[in-house]
């Protein structure tokens, strides 16, 4: 059979080709989906690797191609010949040194030997186990007479240590989590054992200078224990690769997996040629035409990619982002923008759940929507309160680590399936020093990361800095997002704009203006042109007024008078003179004055009688809008 090609995969699973891949979209998922790919290499079985981000199952998907004929039936696979474990000499007895409570069961028995093969001890594998526990493990060992005794004496061993023994100092050895997964390895013919009880000190000789594949149990403890016997491993002068079996379900392990010996050996050797740079294949690229960047919302956020989204306090960021969430849920237009359906997440640090309900309220009322139609469609969270949010870690060397939020962001991104994340903010996410360029570059690319693998775009929302530029920190903000916008507010006018300053895959300078009304937003394009000039002036003069008003304190704490008719004392000619008026000029005071006196905000009243009695009328705050 002739090797399969990308464009015959990428047509039989409704993708298309990228670069050395064929990215399609996950069985189960959207058509939009491009949560899986492929990739042609020779020495993998089949000639294809099948990679999945978001849970798709590539031997199923290796079973849909083979279906298509695009691959070679099962049974020219590694000769099909199913795998069974090794066979071992049972030599527990009637009555084994552990104790069985009612209803428990002895599951399995691995015999640990020392360099000759004779039994030292062994672990007895107990179902169920106490307290409630699925299962519990057991020792019994040979005392000095000969006997079968509790406890696994003094003398510990690594598992199938002979095996450990008779191998070449450069053989690759593999380590499981669990000595029934040690043996499904070794039955592939692959120098195996079990990390479950190692002990670096005194088995440090068996690793020293050899390189260590470990093989995680799929969930929080796997990760955990895998992560404290590489440093083990390491400080033993190990070199550790670990090795994620793609399939596998949450909790499942190497004896879940449907894949082949030689599916494993080809993950392995992919990871041992990780310290090469893979580069395009031009050829492939050639019989294609190459295709513009997705946008998940057109043209603020490119999909697969991190948008850096700033504006100051207040300016309404939140309210923004979970618009547009709101927006993209359904497919509809909003602000002029017409994102295309997809899931949406919105997380927030800063406001609870409360104000969440709060804003989409009047969100869905701005746009017409239900807000039961956007369930399972727009998902939204608030972590405020919560602790360890930061998505990562850095050493003192500067190294970044993923930490637990990092692993529930993903979790959470992959489980809804949104096109489209937004992070509120950046202050509670980024652990680091903010002008420090290689944290935030490193912290960016960790981001870049996640949105590569999902295929979603992640807006990260933040703030500007202190002296008026429209991010705060280093450049490298900047430099490594592909797409970055910032929301500026016109007080005079409560008009905002928004500004793509920065975008890799569209034109800069992007602007849309749009007018905060009744708990949402409105775009200006959205409104009569009447109807938005109406507001603008309108909000205008409200600002102006309150400021006419600080003016006519101020004269009123001097012992001054001013009046509201034409003369040397005009109310709007001696304010517009004044600091308290900001700059603005007598006929805009002169609109503020007339819009104070018909909310009964100032009147005209006796102030003062001269020394001939004679009485001065002049402007003052009512006395239920004063400030006493």
């Amino acid at each position: 059979m002739n090797a399969p090609s990308l464009q015959a995969i990428a047509h039989i699973l409704g993708g298309e080709v990228r670069g050395t891949r064929a990215c399609f979209p996950t069985p189960g998922h959207s058509e939009k989906d491009r949560g899986s790919w492929a990739s042609i290499v020779p020495d993998a079985p089949d000639g294809v690797l099948i990679h999945s981000a978001n849970g798709g199952d590539p031997i199923a998907i290796k079973n849909i191609l083979r279906d298509a004929g695009v691959l070679p039936p099962p049974g020219a696979r590694s000769g099909g010949v199913p795998w069974n474990p090794p066979a071992r000499e049972n030599r527990v007895t009637a009555k084994p040194a552990v104790y069985l409570g009612d209803g428990q069961r002895l599951a399995a028995t691995f015999e640990y030997v020392d360099e000759t093969g004779v039994t030292l001890y062994r672990k007895h594998r107990i179902e169920p186990g106490e307290n409630g526990k699925p299962k519990c493990f057991s020792y019994d060992h040979v005392d000095e007479s000969g006997k079968w005794t509790s406890g696994a004496g003094e003398r510990r061993v690594p598992y199938r240590l002979p095996d450990l023994l008779a191998a070449s100092a450069d053989a690759p050895l593999y380590m499981t989590e669990g000595e029934a997964k040690a043996d499904k390895l070794a039955g592939w013919g692959l120098l195996a054992t079990s990390f479950k009880d190692w002990k670096a000190d005194e088995f440090g000789q068996i690793i020293s200078g050899r390189r260590i594949y470990i093989l995680p149990d799929n969930d929080k403890a796997g990760r955990a224990q895998c992560d404290n016997v590489c440093q083990k491993i390491q400080r033993a002068g190990g070199e550790t690769i670990v090795v994620e079996l793609p399939g596998l379900p949450e909790g499942g392990d190497i004896l879940d997996w449907e894949g082949t010996a030689d599916d494993l050996q080809t993950l392995v050797r992919n990871l041992a040629k990780q310290g090469t740079i893979p580069t395009l294949d031009l050829v492939t690229l050639a019989e294609c035409r190459a295709k513009p960047k997705e946008f998940a919302i057109a043209p603020l956020a490119p999909a697969g990619e991190v948008t850096f989204f700033t504006g100051k306090g207040s300016v309404g960021k939140s309210l923004l982002g979970q618009q547009l969430a709101t927006a993209a849920a359904l497919g509809s237009g909003t602000l002029g923008l017409t994102p295309p359906v997809m899931n949406t997440l919105y997380i927030t640090c800063e406001d609870d759940a409360n104000e969440l309900h709060w804003r989409q309220e009047h969100i869905c009322e701005s746009l017409g929507l239900p807000m039961a139609s956007l369930a399972h469609k727009l998902h939204l969270a608030s972590l405020r309160g919560e602790l360890h949010n930061e998505l990562a870690t850095f050493s003192v060397e500067g190294a970044i680590k993923p930490t637990a939020a990092y692993d529930r962001l993903r979790a959470t991104l992959i489980e809804t399936g949104a096109g489209i994340v937004f992070l509120d903010n950046v202050a509670h996410l980024f652990p680091g020093n903010e002008n420090d360029r290689h944290q935030v570059a490193s912290f960016v690319n960790l981001l870049n990361r996640l949105a590569g693998e999902t295929n979603a775009a992640i807006v990260l929302l933040g703030h500007p800095n202190k002296i008026g530029d429209s991010y705060s920190g280093s450049t490298a903000w900047l430099n490594q997002v592909r797409s970055h916008f910032f929301v500026e507010h016109d007080h005079d006018t409560d008009m905002r704009t928004l500004t793509i300053s920065k975008a890799n895959y569209t034109r800069n300078g992007y602007q849309v203006r749009f007018f905060w009304r009744n708990g949402a937003f409105v775009g200006e394009c959205e409104m009569e042109p009447r109807d938005a000039n109406d507001l603008m002036q309108s909000q205008r003069v409200v600002k102006d007024s309150l400021l006419f008003l600080d003016c006519l304190r101020q004269i009123t704490r001097e012992g001054r008078i001013v009046s509201d008719r034409s003369c040397k004392t005009y109310a709007p000619h001696v304010f517009a003179d004044m600091p308290e008026a900001k700059g603005i000029k007598k006929a805009r005071l002169e609109k503020a004055m007339s819009l104070l006196f018909r909310q009964g905000k100032i009147e005209r009243a006796e102030l003062a009688r001269g020394s001939d009695r004679h009485r001065k009328f002049g402007l003052r705050e009512t006395v239920c809008h004063g400030e006493d």
